[in-house]
């Protein structure tokens, strides 16, 4: 996550959001860990309906989804920095989003 987060700060000015989801189920430890990793991210929890339409079945993921709230791809397992940087600018090119 902390990569992630960085991606997330690195396109802060572009129109892409991130959301990280944690399938713990303890609130406490999820709120303990951001702290601990310093991340200023979102978090879905288990408890919150945003899980299932993402269909997770494994972590570490990234899922991708478009404003209509399609999603458009997936990262199985973890991401570098660079992966999920690039698949994210690939997204947001003026082709790929007229392609939707």
């Amino acid at each position: 996550m902390p990569e992630l987060n960085r991606v997330a700060e690195e396109l802060g000015g572009k129109p892409v959001r991130f959301l990280a989801v944690s399938l713990e189920s303890d609130t406490r430890r999820v709120r303990v860990a951001m702290e601990r990793l310093r991340l200023t991210l979102p978090v879905a929890t288990v408890e919150s309906e945003v899980l299932a339409p993402l269909d997770l079945d494994s972590v570490p993921a990234t899922v991708f989804v478009d404003a209509e709230g399609r999603v458009v791809g997936r990262i199985s397992g973890i991401a570098s920095r660079s992966e999920l940087r690039a698949r994210a600018e690939r997204l947001l090119a003026p082709a790929a989003t007229a392609a939707r």
